[in-house]
């Protein structure tokens, strides 16, 4: 379990954590430190690069949808002696006022930080905005800044006695490198699996290593890791007490079933690690299977989920897997609880139309119709209410981010739902017997922190 971590944050997206923070996992791993890795917010994509590069699964830390209990017990749970955590964003920014920022989540876990400082076109100034946020920031939680796209020896001496003399250390100065950029698509970066399938994955990680590895003091960011926040006690069975967290959130969530099959491949890999860990120790089984290989189910799954990802980019595959989408037409039929998130929740209606205008046939399970052709945005924190009974206890705590619309939705809703203002959304979701699902991602059961 970790007993320190440390976080990457930035003053911008872009301004270059995601790949620091790659680069010094990968390096750590090759000094055979002891690390594991997580990622501020909801975002899969970033923890899926994370994980590649530490190699064990990085976890989602959401300090707007999650109490700090639930944060620290998640963060003490990982492998390794400490944990390295890659903000969100800029340093200050999140819903509700900075509730679920970097900052918060650096509060709520009680580490320091590292400051990744775009240095394109600034140079002492840079010096400056960092000692003016370790006036802001509580408990002398700057630890230290890392300089990126540096563009000369020069600009780094200068930048360098700037912070020097504001008493702030300095990391590394990592030269800009456009080489080390990862592609990026209309949610968001290619996943970390696309990359490892096409043979690219290993390379950005091992260059990214070395980059850091040549430009940064390892051993001084390593040792700034500093104790985490006590997490709840366990017990000696290692299971977590039963104290009342301030909203009502479990440290675990109930596992909806014993035996749980869940879609796995580069269709479908929105996964919260957390949840999984937390069925598992709570003695669930959990067993994976690949829509995009046609394969099926596990024959004794009890519950069967099918996550969010991008369907879209493989849907005449997905349309012809025929063994597939006759195990889950049965699976149906015979009363097995289906769900769906997002991609998934679209793979069980009855057609997903291409942003060409193509439609291509799906499972059919619900009444469902999406199109990529009507795209439009949907972003934001969600409290979700399940109407009658639902797999999981209510109510659920969860985000949207899509560009899909539902140009056909027929049957029974499934969640009232309300944003992170607290204004209602009304209804979303469907069901229909035995399957059900929807555009919002569960993140944990409870309310979200504000609106309780």
């Amino acid at each position: 379990m970790a007993s320190k971590g440390l976080m990457i944050a930035g003053l911008a997206s872009g301004s270059g954590k995601t790949m620091i923070t790659l680069g010094l996992l990968k390096a750590f791993k090759e000094q055979s430190r002891s690390i594991s890795a997580a990622k501020t917010g909801p975002d899969y994509i970033d923890a899926g690069f994370l994980g590649a590069a530490c190699g064990c699964p990085a976890v989602n830390l959401d300090p707007f949808a999650m109490p700090d209990a639930l944060l620290r017990n998640i963060a003490a749970r990982q492998p390794g002696d400490v944990v390295l955590i890659e903000g969100v964003m800029g340093l200050f920014d999140g819903a509700d006022h900075g509730v679920g920022s970097s900052a918060a989540l650096a509060d709520a876990l009680d580490i320091p930080l590292i400051l990744v400082l775009d240095v394109r076109h600034t140079a002492q100034t840079a010096a400056m905005l960092a000692a003016a946020l370790r006036q802001i920031l509580p408990k002398n939680r700057l630890a230290g800044v890392i300089l990126n796209h540096v563009a000369s020896a020069r600009h780094s001496a200068l930048i360098e006695q700037a912070l020097t003399a504001q008493s702030i250390p300095l990391f590394g100065a990592i030269p800009k490198r456009d080489d080390l950029d990862v592609p990026s698509r209309h949610l968001g970066l290619v996943q970390a699996s696309d990359l490892s399938a096409d043979g690219k994955l290993a390379d950005i990680l091992t260059n990214a290593g070395n980059l850091l590895g040549s430009h940064c003091d390892l051993d001084a960011i390593f040792n700034a890791a500093q104790p985490l926040a006590c997490p709840d006690p366990v017990d000696n069975n290692g299971h977590d007490e039963a104290l009342p967290l301030p909203t009502g959130l479990r440290v675990d969530s109930p596992p909806p079933a014993q035996v749980i099959a869940i879609a796995k491949d580069a269709a479908f890999g929105f996964s919260y690690q957390h949840l999984l860990n937390g069925w598992r120790r709570q003695g669930a089984e959990i067993k994976l299977f690949s829509p995009l290989n046609d394969e099926t189910p596990t024959a004794d799954a009890d519950f069967i989920f099918m996550p969010g990802g991008y369907p879209e980019l493989h849907l005449p595959q997905l349309a012809g897997a025929s063994t597939f989408h006759r195990a889950m037409q049965n699976a149906a039929m015979n009363g097995i609880p289906i769900y769906g998130e997002c991609g998934g929740f679209m793979a069980l209606g009855s057609g997903i139309t291409n942003k060409d205008g193509v439609r291509y046939p799906m499972l059919g399970l619900l009444k469902l119709e999406t199109s990529f052709a009507a795209r439009k945005r949907h972003l934001g924190y969600r409290r979700l209410d399940p109407i009658d009974s639902f797999y999981w206890q209510g109510p659920l705590l969860g985000h949207e981010f899509h560009y899909t619309s539902a140009t056909m939705a027929q049957g029974k809703p499934l969640f009232h739902s309300v944003d992170a203002s607290g204004a209602s959304l009304g209804t979303i979701g469907l069901r229909n017997n035995s399957v059900a699902g929807s555009y919002a991602h569960i993140i944990a059961q409870g309310t979200l922190r504000h609106l309780s």
